[in-house]
């Protein structure tokens, strides 16, 4: 089984009441442990970006992914910025500076960067986004809530979307709705801890919407393999989860 990991960060942590038990300060930390895990590549974003900034860690993650071991295969989020400021490219810019950075995905965190999690105010992106099946990471853990990520969603229904709900319980009440209501958005399952919780999402809405994520290094990234490896769920369909969903959708984009 081939594993793609959709939740992972390193960086220093400067909230005090946020830091993990086992931080992973840099990216040669955060290759070290997806080796010793056998993880083969993933989504990842620096702290940089929220504690130093969005423009100033867009460009630290940038260059940490290019130094990055070949047998690792990793992609960045890039973090975005309402277009008013001009602070980082626009959206048609977009596209070329992620396929040049290796970044997979967008990413927001309103709260840590000052605005307000409005569908109109990142439209553009939005936009952009859409069209070209690039996906867009909703982290609630990242200062956005449950229901600005259901406006914007209501707004642009057809958006490729990766929805993290950080909660411990009871999560499914909060993200079957979005499974069910948004066929391009997908549920990375870091926090699942529901007893046969991935068995009923794949009997409901199929192997297809759902990509392994460990949230490491807030979490163990072997927690969530070993919880996927023993799921009653088809070999196939541990095989989609796993890796083979994520790479469909870092694939689709059209950067």
């Amino acid at each position: 089984m081939v594993f793609y990991d959709t939740n992972l960060s390193y960086g220093i942590f400067n909230a005090v009441d946020n830091k993990p038990l086992l931080p992973c300060p840099d990216m040669a930390g955060l290759e070290a442990a997806l080796k010793r895990a056998g993880v083969s590549g993933g989504l990842v974003r620096t702290e940089a970006s929220d504690d130093a900034g969005a423009v100033v860690g867009n460009r630290l993650l940038k260059e940490a992914l290019a130094n990055v071991s070949d047998d690792l295969d990793l992609y960045g989020m890039y973090t975005v910025l309402p277009s008013y400021t001009h602070e980082i490219p626009p959206p048609e810019a977009l596209p070329g500076i992620m396929r040049e950075g290796k970044f997979g995905a967008l990413r927001l965190a309103p709260a840590r960067h000052n605005y307000m999690a409005k569908p109109g105010v990142l439209a553009d992106i939005f936009e952009m986004a859409d069209n070209r099946k690039i996906p867009v990471m909703f982290d609630t853990a990242c200062g956005i809530s449950a229901e600005e990520i259901y406006d914007i969603m209501e707004r642009f229904p057809q958006l490729t979307a990766i929805l993290a709900y950080h909660n411990v319980w009871p999560a499914e009440r909060m993200e079957r709705p979005f499974l069910a209501s948004f066929p391009n958005l997908y549920m990375d399952l870091s926090i699942m801890i529901i007893d046969q919780g991935i068995e009923g999402l794949v009997r409901e809405y199929g192997s297809h919407r759902l990509l392994f994520g460990s949230r490491f290094p807030e979490m163990y990234i072997g927690g969530a393999m070993m919880q996927l490896k023993f799921a009653d769920i088809s070999d196939e369909d541990k095989e989609a989860i796993a890796g083979g969903n994520l790479l469909a959708i870092l694939k689709g984009a059209r950067l």
